[in-house]
Order: C-alpha cells, then structure tokens, then sequence
C-alpha cells in the first residue's frame, strides 16, 4: 500500500530534513514546505490527510494562521503543531483553530509517529464515513426516486383499469393495457390469449416480427399456474409466458419475447401490477357477461 503523504511545514532547513529522512525511513511518505506560504501553494494542488507544522516561523507565517488557512482550504486535513515555545494560551488558541495535536520540542521521534499514526487512522476513518454517508444518500435518492416512478406507474395503471370497466369487448378493454407493456418493458413481440372452452386458447393480440404464437402448444388453461421461460420455443433469446388467473381460474396469459438477453423480470412489481389489473379487468367482463346472460335467461 502506497503509504499516505504528510507534509512538514517548519523554517529550518536542517531540522525539516532530519525530521524527513527519519519519518522516510520508517516508512512514512513526508513533502517539505519552508513556511506557511509554500505549505498553502502545495495544499491547493494535492490532499494532505495530515500537516505537521512548527508554530512559529518568521514575521507573517505563524503556524496558528496556518492552521486557519488550512482548515478553511481543506477541512479534512489534520494539522499536528510542533513548537519549543509552548504555552498553555497557544496551546488552546491551536486547537480553537482546528489543530489535531500538540507536541512540545524537543520530542522523540517515536512520540511524534505516535502522533502521525493516530492522525492518519483518523483520516482513514473519516474517509471511510465520508464514502458511507455519500452511499447512503445516494441509495436513499435512488430509492426514493424509484418509489416516485412506482406511484406514477401505480396512478397511471389504476386509471387504465378504471376506464377498461366501462368497456364491454376484450380488444378496446386491453388495448390501452398492451400500449403501456409495449412502452414500459420494450418486448420485440408479445401475445395476449384468452383462455376459452375445455382449455382451449385464442390470442386476442399479437404484435412483432416472430412470436410465438402456437397456441395448441400451451399447458391447458386449468394446468397453467406459473411463469415459463419461453425463448428457444418461441424464437427468441429471452421469452416469458406469464398466466393470468384469478382464484383458481386461468383467465388468460401474455407472452413476451426479447431479440436478445434482456433485464426483463416476470417478478418486477410494475409487470406484477400490470398483472393484476388487465386480470381484474377481464374478471370484470366475464362477470358482466354473466350477469348479462342470467338476466336473459330469465326472460325467456
């Protein structure tokens, strides 16, 4: 692992290089800056998780400017202060303007990479929330958004199965229904049978170059209870035969079928309450088509 760069900010040559060569030595990545200016021109073109710098440096370059500067150019990164002249006011004053920690001179040098390694864990972990949080907003907006897209689908489902129950023949009652599968889940074709006397099929809609459409080939109406993948049977790369029932009956099924491998699902809740309502529309018509026919045979 490419270890994580630190830059030492202090006026004095001789100390800065010792100080890097030692911390190099040990593994450390370290970058040098003679004063405040040169550390402030460095921050601006790279990240440095962690800023050791000397508190104080000639006229103009105070380390506790520094660290404001710093702080207000790249909050995440930890500035630990050094200085031989340390007092308890500008102790706090370095902390009040961000400084992680403190070290007096003259220190050890395993004093010091104590210091590094505790800043740099911190850094690491901080990062690690950073990712998190940004994650989980962005499953959170992604979430949302796909509930969004759900409730208009929902609206816009519920309006068709509203207008479909003033209908009283298959075709203009599904209609409305097979334009919105054909926008919402682009198949290449599709058929729409009905389940008629003793099993049998007829498809009441079909559209695209080759569906499958031989309908003597399909489980009888009343053994058909589950989706079946349908692609080398019907021509297609992916195909889908999906029953639609109600209660125990087999009021129909709807095949699509995909040119190529498509992320189509047979589970998508969309498809599902696609479903359920062209269902509920077609256990409508038979109802009123059953009250129609007892009403008549009454009359007779």
């Amino acid at each position: 692992m490419v270890p994580e760069p630190i830059l030492l900010v202090d006026d004095e040559p001789e100390l800065r290089v010792s100080l890097r060569e030692a911390l190099q030595a040990d593994g450390y990545s370290v970058m040098e800056a003679d004063g405040a200016e040169t550390a402030l021109a460095m921050i601006e073109r790279t990240h440095y998780p962690v800023i050791v710098t000397d508190l104080n440096m000639p006229a103009g370059q105070s380390g506790l400017d520094l660290i404001k500067e710093v702080k207000a150019r790249d909050p995440k990164s930890l500035c630990v202060v050094i200085t031989g002249f340390a007092t308890l006011d500008t102790s706090i004053e370095a902390i009040k303007r961000g400084a992680y920690d403190f070290l007096q001179k003259p220190f050890k040098l395993e004093a010091l990479e104590a210091v590094l390694d505790r800043a740099l864990e911190f850094s690491r972990l901080q990062r690690r929330l950073d990712t998190y949080q940004s994650d989980l907003e962005s499953r959170v907006l992604a979430r949302v958004a796909e509930m969004k897209a759900f409730q208009e689908d929902v609206l816009c489902l519920n309006g068709l199965l509203r207008n479909a129950l003033g209908e009283t023949e298959e075709g203009p009652m599904v209609g409305p229904f097979l334009d919105y599968l054909k926008t919402r889940f682009s198949p290449d074709g599709f058929v729409l049978f009905l389940s008629g006397p003793s099993g049998t099929w007829t498809i009441l809609k079909r559209e695209g170059q080759r569906p499958w459409t031989a309908s003597h080939d399909l489980p009888k109406a009343e053994q058909f209870s589950e989706m079946l993948e349908w692609g080398r049977e019907s021509g297609y790369a992916d195909g889908y035969l999906v029953p639609l029932r109600h209660a125990q009956r087999t009021l129909g099924a709807v095949f699509l079928g995909f040119e190529s491998r498509s992320a189509f699902s047979a589970e998508d809740p969309v498809f599902q309450l696609w479903c359920n309502q062209v269902i509920a529309a077609l256990h409508s018509l038979h109802r009123t088509r059953a009250y129609a026919a007892a009403q008549a045979a009454k009359r007779v």
